[in-house]
């Protein structure tokens, strides 16, 4: 404790910091922007945050040990994030990551989806340059990384 401070003071400080959520001015900044963006600003929005996700995948490459495994980093990642996923492997064709039909656990981690998409398009080329994003109108979001060899 520091001195001139009493102890009430510093339990109330430590209380309101438990219980106040991340301060976050870019996810609402971000909404808004998109509510009535233009087409080309909605452009703009996507290749900026492609390119973040794919400059993150690359910054945890370089941390990640040599021999990892780009598809269980990934499911991890969705999953430490808060974004529900399942993950299947078919002999020959790699692991495929399908996303859930959770849309609020996206928005919360990414904003918007056209976010999402093109960051977490990103940040599965940076774990694996093969790999490949799909977002097609009426299915899920999903990450199919090919077999290594």
């Amino acid at each position: 404790m520091r001195t001139g401070t009493s102890f009430a003071r510093d339990w109330q400080l430590i209380k309101v910091a438990r219980s106040l959520r991340r301060h976050d001015v870019a996810g609402p900044l971000v909404r808004e922007l998109l509510a009535d963006a233009s087409p080309a600003l909605v452009e703009q929005v996507a290749a900026i945050a492609g390119r973040l996700g794919e400059e993150d995948g690359t910054a945890l490459l370089a941390r990640s040990e040599e021999r990892f495994d780009a598809a269980t980093l990934m499911e991890g990642l969705l999953l430490m994030w808060g974004i529900p996923c399942e993950s299947k492997e078919v002999a020959g064709e790699g692991i495929t990551i399908t996303l859930q039909g959770n849309e609020a656990a996206t928005r919360e981690a990414f904003v918007d989806e056209r976010v999402a998409a093109p960051y977490l398009a990103g940040y599965a080329r940076a774990l694996q340059r093969d790999a490949v994003f799909r977002n097609g109108p009426g299915e899920r979001m999903a990450i199919r990384f090919p077999p290594r060899g």
